[in-house]
C-alpha cells in the first residue's frame, strides 16, 4: 500500500511539473529578449552612441582623429587668439558635463567661455595637420554644446591653402591665410542654433588647384562671449575625419625619357 501511494504522489509530481515547466518557459523567454535587447543607455556605455557602432568610410583617411589624448596630437596646432584672453583654451572633454560621441567618454576636444576673460570676442583655434588639398575630398566631424543652454555657441571651419601656414592673425578678428569659410554653425546666435546632442557635418572641398596643400581649421568665434558676455558656453568637436578621394595628391615630377641610341 505504501508502494501505491508512493508511485501515485510521483505522478501527481510529474504531471505538476509538466504543467508548470511550459508556464516559466512563457515568463522566462520575454525577460531574457528584453535583457539582450537592453545594454544600458549609449552614455552608460561609449558616450553619445557604441563604439561598435562607427562607421569606417571606404575613402582614403588622411586625418582620423577621436581625441583620446588632446596633449598627443601631432601635427595639430592650437591657438588663442581671444581678447581679452580667458584662463583655458582648448581642453580634454568632461564627461561631467557630456560624455564624448565614441571612445572613452572623455575622448573629445573641448573649449568654453574661460576662453575669453570678462566680456570678450572669442578666438580659440584648431587647426589640422597639413594634408593634400583636392577637389571632392570631405572633412566629416561632430559637435555638440549642453542641454537647453541659455548662452549661444558658434563655430566656424576654415581652409588655408598655404601650406604648412599656421597664420591666423594676430587679433580675435582676423584669420589669417585662413580666409576660406567652409562653414559657420549657429553665426547668428540664436538660442538653440547649436546642436544640443552629437550632431554629424560634412564639409566638401571645391575650387582648390590642382597640387594644393594646406590646413582646415576648427574656430571657436563668440562674440560677446567669456564669463560675463551674453553668449559662449561649452562645445565638443569629436572624430574628425578627412576623406581623400582616389587619385594623385599633387602634381607628379616628370621622369626623363632616354634618348634612343640608334643600332649600328
Amino acid at each position: 500500500m505504501k508502494k501505491q501511494s508512493n508511485a501515485t504522489i510521483k505522478a501527481h509530481l510529474l504531471r505538476s511539473a509538466l504543467i508548470v515547466l511550459p508556464l516559466l518557459a512563457v515568463c522566462v523567454v520575454p525577460f531574457a529578449l528584453a535583457q539582450g535587447t537592453y545594454r544600458g543607455k549609449p552614455d552608460e556605455l561609449y558616450g553619445s552612441r557604441p563604439q561598435s557602432r562607427v562607421v569606417m568610410p571606404t575613402c582614403r583617411l588622411l586625418i582620423n582623429e577621436g581625441f583620446d589624448d588632446i596633449d598627443n596630437l601631432p601635427g595639430w596646432v592650437l591657438i588663442n587668439h581671444s581678447e581679452p584672453l580667458g584662463p583655458n583654451g582648448w581642453f580634454q572633454g568632461n564627461d561631467g558635463v557630456f560624455p564624448a560621441f565614441d571612445g572613452l567618454s572623455v575622448a573629445y576636444i573641448g573649449a568654453n567661455f574661460y576662453n575669453g576673460g570678462g566680456e570678450a570676442t572669442i578666438s580659440n583655434w584648431l587647426l589640422t595637420p597639413e594634408v593634400g588639398l583636392q577637389d571632392g575630398d570631405t572633412l566629416t566631424f561632430y559637435t555638440r554644446t549642453i542641454e537647453l543652454s541659455a548662452f549661444p555657441d558658434r563655430l566656424q571651419v576654415r581652409m588655408s591653402t598655404n601650406g604648412s601656414s599656421i597664420n591666423v592673425g594676430t587679433t580675435s578678428t582676423d584669420v589669417g591665410d585662413f580666409t576660406t569659410l567652409l562653414l559657420d554653425i549657429n553665426p547668428t546666435y540664436a538660442m538653440g542654433g547649436y546642436p544640443e546632442a552629437w550632431t554629424q557635418f560634412t564639409v566638401n572641398i571645391t575650387g582648390v588647384p590642382s597640387g594644393t596643400s594646406g590646413r582646415l581649421a576648427f574656430r571657436y568665434f563668440v562674440e560677446d562671449g567669456g564669463p560675463e558676455g551674453t553668449r559662449s558656453n561649452y562645445i565638443g568637436i569629436d572624430r574628425v575625419q578627412y576623406c581623400g578621394i582616389p587619385g594623385v595628391r599633387g602634381t607628379p615630377t616628370p621622369r626623363p625619357h632616354p634618348t634612343p641610341v640608334p643600332r649600328p
